[in-house]
């Protein structure tokens, strides 16, 4: 049992999480059966605050219990008890931790809360641990997150999880969840740190906590949806969340916060002020066969021909083979890779000039979509938008070598 931080009762200190523990237990242990009455709680329920009726429940308890010769048979003094009041270590407490059933001998609360949960179990954490290991991440964040983990536990006694689609996403599952409509993530395909193995969403899927009349919640989900029903993140579901990003920002794991509002995200590298669009056109160039760039809120890309940075859309819409490819883009792009040939090779102020993209031999079957002589087409530009969307799945492939 969790111990107590100080006294509970009648004239004692009384702090919420305090006195949400002993009224917890309170409420499931049972007073023996009488001639006159059956056998029932000592307390109805529990709310954290140290009323006329959880006095009285500690009175009788103490009555039954601590206040009593060792038959059991008359009241007797107890010089390590005060009545209406629980203290740390006293008889008080070592009754009520040995008298409450076995399946909560092992409750907590977490510090300033209200809400009483029971600590897992080591076989709990290890599935955990199990289930993370079988999940895709960077090798080097993948000790974070089951250093989280295991803090976690240690701390306070809670198995927290990898939420579901909460390890490394593919780019198709990036952009299924931005646009499921339920405002999952506004980062596009290859936008988010999830994409490459550098974050983990954690929750409490499994969390055992009891209901204010002592029903204990056996289908707790990742996202504490019995508790915080309304997801209006209330001030207990809040106070599991902080200690969660508490834990897995400590120096013993090293992981760092993602968005405010993402509670269950934890990423492997402090992304303040560092955009990851930018980011991911780099990792584009590097993955593929052209040059890409960041403009106002859409990606650049030479369309391979070198040169010109050309607007092709977000990264949902290249994604969904939608890029913003126009017929007049692909021949402007023609006839610059031209100009530049006949001067060279190199125009001031451009990139190099790419005739084909490097690792292809030459040849007429090798150009760019769009690139052979003659008028661009209707089919020039969706084979254009094809192999832009190509050049993302490149980069998707080649997700374990993306730089933050």
């Amino acid at each position: 049992m969790q111990p107590l931080t100080n006294s509970v009762g009648e004239n004692g200190t009384n702090t919420v999480s305090d006195v949400a523990l002993v009224q917890a237990i309170l409420v499931k242990t049972q007073r023996p059966a009488t001639r006159n009455a059956p056998a029932a709680p000592f307390l109805a329920s529990y709310d954290g605050v140290s009323g006329n009726a959880t006095v009285a429940a500690i009175r009788d308890f103490q009555n039954q219990y601590v206040f009593v010769s060792p038959d059991g048979q008359q009241s007797a003094p107890n010089n390590n008890a005060t009545a209406g009041l629980v203290g740390q270590g006293d008889a008080t407490w070592t009754a009520l931790v040995q008298r409450v059933p076995a399946a909560f001998r092992n409750m907590r609360v977490l510090a300033g809360g209200r809400t009483v949960y029971v600590q897992a179990t080591d076989p709990q954490l290890q599935a955990k641990i199990t289930a993370a290991n079988a999940l895709i991440f960077a090798p080097a964040f993948r000790t974070r997150v089951n250093a989280c983990i295991n803090r976690m536990h240690a701390l306070h006694g809670i198995a927290i999880g990898v939420c579901r689609q909460g390890d490394r996403r593919n780019f198709q599952t990036q952009y299924d969840l931005l646009t499921n409509g339920r405002n999952v993530t506004r980062a596009g395909p290859g936008e988010s740190n999830h994409n490459f193995g550098q974050a983990v969403d954690l929750g409490f899927e499994g969390l055992r906590w009891l209901r204010s009349d002592g029903r204990v919640v056996e289908n707790e989900d990742s996202w504490l949806h019995q508790l915080d029903p309304q997801q209006t993140v209330n001030a207990e579901a809040l106070r599991f969340w902080e200690a969660l990003r508490t834990v897995g920002t400590s120096a013993q794991v090293g992981a760092f916060r993602g968005p405010a509002a993402d509670r269950p995200h934890l990423q492997n590298w402090n992304d303040a002020n560092v955009s990851m669009t930018v980011r991911l056109a780099a990792h584009l160039t590097r993955s593929g066969n052209m040059q890409w760039g960041r403009g106002r809120g859409t990606y650049t890309c030479d369309l391979g021909f070198g040169g010109q940075l050309y607007a092709v859309g977000t990264a949902a819409q290249i994604w969904n083979n939608q890029a913003t490819v126009t017929a007049q883009m692909l021949t402007q792009a023609r006839a610059g890779r031209a100009a530049a040939a006949a001067a060279g090779g190199q125009r001031p102020g451009m990139p190099p000039v790419q005739p084909q993209f490097p690792g292809r031999q030459p040849g007429p079957g090798n150009q760019p979509p769009g690139g052979n002589q003659g008028p661009v087409t209707q089919a020039d530009v969706t084979a254009m938008q094809r192999e832009l969307r190509r050049q993302f799945e490149l980069a998707d492939t080649n997700w374990q070598n993306w730089t933050p």
